[in-house]
């Protein structure tokens, strides 16, 4: 395993650099004010990037990534035990060793380096964290900040990447000893099922095979952009019967005694919208705000939550008349969501679900999950597995995490190489 040790100054003493220190040394806000900083930490950044340029560019922007560690160190680095207690943050020091290892649960940290340049602009970032960060034009700060400490460090470790990669000894280490928790990957949702059964029966307390049956049948047959029928006008009266529809097959509240429209208000977009002032019965209407495509809110959004954990529902036309777009395939959301389909498809309604086969293997359990490194929030991370079907996603669980990891498919590191000679020849050409 490649482990780095560093020495700095702090406080007129000679201390090694460990994980809780080097923490303190890189707090999150630390690239808030990029700008203000000192001469000297300036000249540092600009030499960590010209040595940086013997590494081949892993991406856009002149990116260069690479992986280091650094040693957890003692209890006593990562604070005073009496500070702990007097401010109630433990009540005995078991409480304080546990409180240790559980941000310090190895004997070294890993942290991921990465550095970009683009358009004059010079930033760092350890463990996706901007730390440091200038502009090739110098803009003059009335008060800079000294952080050449944090950025003589980070030339250090630059330095010792740089030699290991060189002589050959930095990425098999790297391959061999990343914590699964910081590797990306992706695991059969049936083979995450074996291990945890109780999610299996969460996912589908709600749904019975005769429906999942069901929708799994409709879903190899749905056609690639919109369903096959239409409908000949809509007016937001007929929106608001679609969206009872499935706030009955889902059982929502108010079913019993709410109109179509009060359940819309009830149950979808929280934010007042124009879909409500439109004369329910008007075709006219609803074409021109459809059409107008500003909106009040969110008018189709008809079971609230955040962007990827709500269901909407959008109006489409074309020549041939209406039809409605159906989403929500979040894990959380997936049953609903397919409660909603099957009762306006039952009714008749022509509805398009989006990801509709990716939602049919999910509720089968022949989806895969795709596990995203830690400080990583498991939402939006298509762009982890380009061109691959996942739309659900996890950090890698601490609790059984060796039956995970076993039924994992983890996918290369990339290597981190030198630039050959030609390519430098050819750079300074």
């Amino acid at each position: 395993m490649i482990q780095f040790h560093f020495r700095a100054a702090m406080e007129k003493e000679q201390h090694e650099i460990t994980a809780p220190y080097a923490d303190r040394l890189m707090p999150p806000d630390g690239g808030q004010d990029t700008l203000a900083v000192d001469e000297t930490t300036k000249e540092v950044i600009h030499t960590i990037f010209e040595e940086l340029q013997s590494l081949e560019i892993c991406g856009h922007d002149e990116m260069r990534k690479f992986w280091f560690t650094v040693p957890r160190g003692t209890i006593e680095d990562f604070g005073d035990y009496d500070e702990y207690l007097e401010c109630e943050e433990v009540s005995n020091h078991k409480e304080f060793e546990e409180l240790w290892l559980y941000h310090y649960p190895k004997p070294v940290k890993w942290y991921e380096f990465t550095a970009v340049h683009w358009n004059g602009w010079y930033s760092i970032l350890v463990n996706r964290e901007l730390v440091l960060q200038i502009q090739g034009e110098e803009r003059k700060k009335e008060y800079p900040e000294d952080r050449s400490r944090l950025a003589k460090w980070l030339l250090s470790v630059v330095n010792e990447v740089i030699a290991s990669v060189r002589n050959g000894t930095y990425n098999d280490p790297v391959r061999a000893n990343l914590p699964y928790e910081r590797r990306r990957g992706k695991i059969l949702r049936k083979d995450y099922w074996q291990i945890f059964p109780e999610e299996k029966e969460w996912h589908l307390k709600e749904i019975s095979q005769q429906e999942i049956d069901r929708f799994v049948l409709q879903m190899e047959s749905q056609s690639d952009d919109s369903p096959k029928g239409r409908l000949k006008e809509m007016t937001a009266g007929k929106f608001f019967d679609c969206c009872r529809l499935g706030y009955e097959a889902n059982n929502y509240k108010g079913t019993d005694e709410l109109s179509a429209k009060e359940l819309y208000q009830k149950h979808g977009y929280d934010f007042n919208s124009d879909l409500l002032d439109l004369n329910p019965d008007s075709a006219k209407e609803f074409c021109d705000m459809v059409k107008s495509r500003q909106y009040n809110g969110h008018p189709w959004r008809v079971c609230s939550g955040g962007s990827s954990t709500s269901i909407s529902i959008y109006p489409a036309n074309d020549e041939k008349g209406w039809y409605l777009s159906l989403s929500g395939s979040c894990r959380g959301r997936s049953v609903e969501t397919i409660k909603f389909y099957l009762a306006l498809t039952d009714a008749g309604i022509p509805v398009y679900l989006n990801d509709g086969k990716e939602l049919a293997n999910m509720i089968t359990g022949r989806d895969h999950i795709g596990i995203v490194p830690e400080g990583i929030f498991p939402r939006y991370c298509s762009s982890w597995f380009p061109k691959e079907p996942i739309i659900d996603y996890m950090n890698l669980r601490r609790e059984r995490a060796e039956e995970i990891i076993a039924a994992t498919y983890w996918y290369p590191l990339g290597e981190v190489r030198m630039i050959q000679d030609e390519d430098i020849k050819r750079c300074a050409e």
